[in-house]
């Protein structure tokens, strides 16, 4: 069996906490503004992508053609939020068929 070291004497009889537990807290708390604005980008990325997963990679990934993140931009302000949308809806736009003159007669 294994012996139970001896206990320092020199020690001032206190012990050390190593862990303390309480109750988890996000890291980062989104403001009114932050939150309407994430609602907004993920409803129109959710309606304007071909799945989930695409709409994910979308938003949490680097787009060169807004020099950022997608969601980190529509967070930050307003005008990110206007960038984001206005490129969603382009690529909306490139997906959906033309539909021709004169073919509903």
């Amino acid at each position: 069996m294994s012996e139970i070291p001896p206990k320092d004497e020199s020690s001032s009889g206190t012990e050390v906490r190593t862990r303390s537990f309480r109750k988890w807290q996000p890291n980062a708390t989104l403001t009114p503004d932050q939150a309407r604005r994430q609602t907004a980008v993920l409803r129109l990325a959710h309606d304007g992508l071909s799945s989930r997963d695409a709409t994910v990679a979308f938003l949490n990934s680097y787009n060169r053609q807004l020099d950022g993140v997608p969601l980190h931009l529509a967070l930050e302000s307003e005008e990110g939020l206007l960038r984001v949308e206005q490129l969603l809806m382009k690529e909306k736009a490139k997906r959906q068929p033309v539909a021709k003159l004169g073919a509903s007669q």
